[in-house]
């Protein structure tokens, strides 16, 4: 009996000790881009997609955000260096010649991609990376995977790990670029330096402009206070990094925190954490003790299952189980494959995580002609999202919004005039205090700092049309729906008669749905009339952006710079999906 006892014991806690040394993960998100997971050996991706969030038909990747065509020239020679550590250092294999590093096809932002020199058929994969090489960040307590990270740089460990996910790997970018570029990963070094030579060392994402080029430029209120937003609380984080850092980051400037932040929101792929790869040694050595087991004659065969069975069980619970209960989530960067840009129109591959094999590949979801480039989706991110935190802009982006003034700041004299009658006392109170009106921008801000600081999680999902994204509350227009259904539904209650109120309990909850004909009319013109004055209220108007869009791709005099450019892109984007919205409401 102490015998059997003991060997179970054994089996448990070889087991255990075996899969704590490991680390792996199930899933990618998007760019954040997802990843997907394998249970199989590098061939097609056939298994389902667990998360879906990030990146588009005038695409740009984190690959492409340096700003002109002198830095890009740069940096193709530094991509025969990665191209050649890839191949010869790194282990990274690469579509066997198929696929090089070069300018992206997409000329006008001018960055680098993923091309093909052949046909690449549907199911392929192209790279493959071993997990030893990607760049990783757990939340919430791991941390990043190179452990020199937290011992060369880092005093205080818990207050570092609370930290956002990009601002650990801006410490971990930090180390790599400015102190060691070697990389730790369990008694291995890897030299980084040829990868850390290849990337972007400028953005053109706005929070690198003027307060005032924002408003010439952009024509949008919202993304201004967004921006303003993600200023306060990055230099708040970055004066956290400071209190917990060691003299020997003390070199770490603003610039220097502000590009890991940009490289790592614009290169690393999220998903859940799922303990540990696969290990053969595992079941192999649990078949050796249960043919032990059986042999020695220690006891019956059901009960050699049940010792087997548990272990099968346990790797079930650690590896799947207890990631998702506890909501464990990795972040990690691959190189080679964050060259891929993105392309919601038209996306030709995806990112896995090769559960056996312990690396991440980048296979084809469509067939790709030759000399055409690669393009995964970063997910829903709209145009807002991409600039920010990207630099770039998607034309005819079908995922864009549009977030307005909240309704406590329209004209509401304005739009008594175009229905021809004056609101009924009280409704405005009555949407106030239902929340419908939304907030000044002082409350807003401060309520959106307040709860930035107690995020650790991806927040370029939130900063579009959600509570987080748009604290003031926002009239959001969406390319997809149009004006939000909950303002048609108060405009309805704003714009009803006594009759029409009392009819519908005086609730506007009563008015989700059409209450007839007049009140629907009176209530679709009020929206269109206020966004017919905001798209008015311009500098601007479509026509002449489109025309010095123009000027600008044919002639270098005039506007200069790539954020001329991007910020004609992003309005002109905008002003086509107000006129879009006011063409649904007519």
């Amino acid at each position: 009996m102490v015998i059997k006892l003991s060997l179970g014991l054994l089996l448990w806690i070889s087991f255990l000790f075996i899969s704590e040394k490991q680390l792996g993960v199930s899933a990618l998100t998007n760019r954040i881009p997802s990843w997907r997971t394998k249970s199989g050996p590098l061939t097609r991706a056939t298994t389902t997609q667990l998360y879906q969030t990030s990146v588009p038909s005038s695409s740009r990747s984190s690959s492409s955000s340096s700003s002109s065509s002198t830095t890009t020239s740069s940096r193709q020679k530094r991509v025969s260096s990665l191209e050649e550590w890839a191949k010869k250092s790194a282990d990274i294999q690469i579509a066997n010649g198929n696929l090089a590093i070069q300018a992206s096809l997409t000329s006008e932002d001018a960055g680098l991609g993923l091309v093909s020199k052949q046909r690449i058929e549907a199911g392929s994969v192209v790279v493959t990376v071993p997990a030893s090489l990607a760049l990783s960040v757990e939340l919430p307590r791991g941390g990043p995977d190179d452990l020199s990270v937290v011992k060369m740089l880092v005093d205080d460990r818990t207050l570092f790990r609370s930290l956002p996910w990009y601002t650990q790997f801006a410490f971990y970018l930090y180390k790599l670029d400015k102190i060691s570029s070697m990389k730790q990963t369990g008694n291995n070094l890897i030299d980084m330096r040829p990868w850390l030579d290849s990337l972007p060392r400028k953005f053109t994402t706005p929070i690198h402009w003027t307060e005032e080029q924002r408003k010439d430029l952009l024509q949008y209120s919202h993304m201004d206070e967004s921006v303003q937003r993600q200023e306060i609380s990055w230099k708040e984080i970055y004066k956290t990094l400071g209190e917990c850092s060691n003299v020997e980051a003390t070199g770490m400037s603003w610039e220097d925190f502000l590009w890991g932040c940009e490289t790592a929101r614009s290169r690393a792929f999220s998903g859940g954490y799922t303990g540990a790869p696969f290990n053969p040694f595992i079941y192999a050595f649990t078949l050796v003790l249960v043919t032990a087991y059986i042999g020695l004659n220690l006891g019956t065969l059901e009960q050699a299952a049940n010792g087997a069975a548990l272990v099968f069980c346990g790797s079930i619970l650690r590896d799947f189980v207890f990631p998702k209960l506890f909501r464990n989530k990795k972040y990690v960067i691959c190189p080679v494959i964050d060259m891929c840009n993105h392309n919601s129109l038209a996306t030709t591959a995806n990112v896995a995580y090769e559960f056996f094999a312990n690396a991440y590949s980048l296979s084809t979801i469509s067939p790709v002609p030759s000399n055409s480039e690669l393009f995964i989706s970063y997910g829903s991110r709209s145009n807002d999202q991409l600039l920010q935190y990207y630099g770039f802009v998607e034309r005819d982006n079908p995922h864009d919004i549009y977030v307005m003034p909240p309704l406590r700041e329209w004209d509401i004299a304005a739009l008594e005039k175009a229905c021809g009658a004056p609101f009924a006392p009280g409704r405005l109170q009555k949407l106030d205090r239902a929340g419908l009106l939304g907030k000044s921008k002082d409350d807003a801000l401060s309520a959106a700092m307040s709860s930035s600081k107690n995020s650790n999680d991806d927040d370029s999902t939130s900063e579009d049309g959600t509570s987080e994204g748009n604290p003031r509350g926002g009239v959001v227009l969406s390319r997809t729906v149009g004006i939000d259904p909950a303002v048609i539904q108060a405009l309805r209650a704003l714009v009803s008669t006594d009759e029409e109120w009392k009819d519908a309990g005086e609730s506007i909850g009563n008015f989700g749905a059409e209450v007839n004909p007049d009140n629907e009319r009176k209530a679709r013109l009020a929206a269109r009339t206020a966004i017919e004055m905001e798209l008015a209220s311009k500098p601007t108007t479509l026509a002449e952006d489109r025309e010095m869009l123009k000027r600008l791709a044919s002639s270098k005099s005039g506007l200069q710079g790539e954020d001329e450019r991007i910020g004609l892109l992003f309005r002109i984007e905008k002003k086509k999906l107000l006129k879009e919205t006011i063409d649904r409401l007519q």
